[in-house]
């Protein structure tokens, strides 16, 4: 079991060197007005469908708009047994960071 904090300046670091699946989980609307690129969108209202899909062997990163919500997520996976880190600051200070994918 991990769970890490992850900057967005070292988003892109991670899922090149560690395979990480970045996902958001804000609603698919959020999802669709801009994401960072290459996320996959899972709603955190369809959390129970993590564990049918995503591998505890393969690391995740997960984002919301502000990161409360996917740190509460990550802890969550992460006491379950899943490889996990959330973006300090969702994807707000991810925008800051770098401009996400229309």
């Amino acid at each position: 079991m991990t769970f890490g904090i992850v900057y967005p300046k070292d988003i892109e670091r991670l899922r090149i060197e560690k395979r990480a699946i970045l996902i958001d989980i804000r609603p698919r609307d959020a999802y669709r007005e801009g994401h960072w690129e290459g996320a996959i969108n899972y709603p955190e209202a369809e959390v129970e469908d993590y564990r049918k899909v995503l591998q505890k062997r393969r690391p995740i990163i997960l984002y919301c708009q502000h990161g409360g919500s996917s740190m509460q997520l990550a802890r969550t996976l992460g006491r379950s047994g899943y490889d996990v880190g959330t973006v300090v600051g969702g994807y707000e200070a991810m925008r800051k960071y770098k401009e996400p994918k229309k």
